[in-house]
């Protein structure tokens, strides 16, 4: 199934994550109200609603669509369609996210070296494509709210392309010279 991004893919996209989100947040107002949580899970940090959500999720959403999209007319010049390694990149990313949002409310001391993995493989992967972090945040919704995920892949994310633009060419130079 070919899939083409252009702006009403995008608006279906988004419209189906505000729809998640929205419903998200209608189970959580039904369970007993809506969930804040802290910063870096520490109780002396400001607490964050998971009612931004509504606005940054679906914001965020058409803002990394929008930049599959410029990449995608960058490298043609025209509309293409979604490469498979753009959704194997985001089906592992959300896969990555439900293990991380699993294990923080089972085993809490494991994610952190799950994420520590990540940035052996920001060396061999692109992992700070924005098909990435979509899934990451989308993955992560339902356990952290909208906020927190997106406010951990700002974070991220610039390491991620540090770590593969620069540091992965410096550690591959200098393998080569000791070669």
């Amino acid at each position: 199934m070919k899939v083409i991004l252009n702006s009403r893919t995008k608006i279906l996209i988004t419209t189906i994550v505000t729809v998640f989100v929205i419903g998200l947040l209608l189970l959580e107002h039904l369970q007993g109200g809506v969930v804040s949580h802290h910063l870096l899970a520490r109780k002396d940090m400001p607490k964050i609603s998971n009612w931004w959500g509504i606005l940054i999720v679906p914001l965020i959403t058409w803002v990394l669509l929008t930049l599959i999209q410029k990449r995608h007319i960058r490298s043609a010049n025209k509309q293409k369609s979604v490469s498979e390694q753009e959704i194997y990149g985001f089906i592992g990313a959300f896969i990555f996210g439900v293990i991380v949002t699993i294990l923080f409310y089972n085993a809490p001391e494991l994610p952190g070296y799950l994420m520590l993995m990540t940035f052996v493989l920001a060396l061999f992967m692109r992992i700070y494509q924005p098909e990435y972090y979509l899934g990451f945040i989308l993955s992560m919704t339902y356990g952290f709210g909208g906020i927190l995920p997106v406010l951990f892949g700002l974070v991220l994310i610039p390491v991620y392309m540090i770590e593969y633009r620069y540091i992965r060419k410096g550690l591959f130079f200098i393998f080569n010279k000791i070669k």
